[in-house]
């Protein structure tokens, strides 16, 4: 799909246009420190994200900004709880296989990755003190299972923005290992230090 036909379409181009103003969203909520406000941030996103994937036929992946956006509703009315969170996985999971079978012709293989990314990390993130590393490496596979997806589906935005979100999240998984380093390199050296001040103390 060339630019061309993106602004002769009327349909495709309010497509894009909505799901860049989502994904602008979902840049601004990573960087939202209170959780409602992220949550609402999120929500708002991932149904701007539902609709430009309607107006596409990206149903795959509108059924999974869908099951999202009922989830952190959920999450923001303190209705959630360990097997209500199981529930979603298992929901949006179940309807994103049904939804890849009746779709596939039209999206092929495509259709089941962001059905995928999305379990993957729904489940991850359910697992009790889960550390930081995982997370980020679940990040990972759910941007590329996405961006895989835009790019199969010839949806840019979605490609663009989950390419980003990719190398953003592979950024801080190496700078949390160069601080962690970087920690224990310093810890080691302090330890160093005392043992040297204490045989000193003990030779004197």
């Amino acid at each position: 799909m060339d630019f061309d036909s993106i602004i002769n379409n009327p349909i495709t181009l309010t497509a894009y246009i909505i799901s860049t103003i989502g994904y602008t969203l979902f840049a601004i909520a990573s960087g939202l420190k209170k959780k409602n406000h992220l949550l609402i941030a999120q929500s708002t996103a991932n149904c701007l994200c539902a609709v430009a994937e309607g107006l596409n036929g990206l149903w795959s992946g509108l059924v999974q900004d869908a099951v999202n956006f009922i989830r952190n509703i959920f999450v923001l009315k303190n209705w959630m709880n360990k097997i209500l969170a199981i529930v979603f996985i298992i929901v949006g999971t179940g309807v994103g296989i049904v939804v890849f079978i009746y779709d596939f012709e039209n999206a092929k293989w495509w259709g089941l990755l962001p059905v995928f990314a999305t379990a993957q990390y729904s489940i991850i993130i359910l697992i009790p003190r889960v550390k930081v590393p995982v997370i980020k490496v679940s990040l990972l596979i759910s941007s590329t299972c996405w961006a895989v997806y835009g790019f199969g589906m010839r949806f840019y935005p979605t490609m663009i923005f989950n390419i980003i979100s990719f190398i953003l999240a592979l950024v801080t998984l190496i700078l949390y290992y160069i601080n962690k380093k970087k920690i224990a390199n310093e810890n080691t050296l302090l330890q160093e230090k005392e043992m040297k001040i204490e045989k000193e103390a003990t030779e004197m």
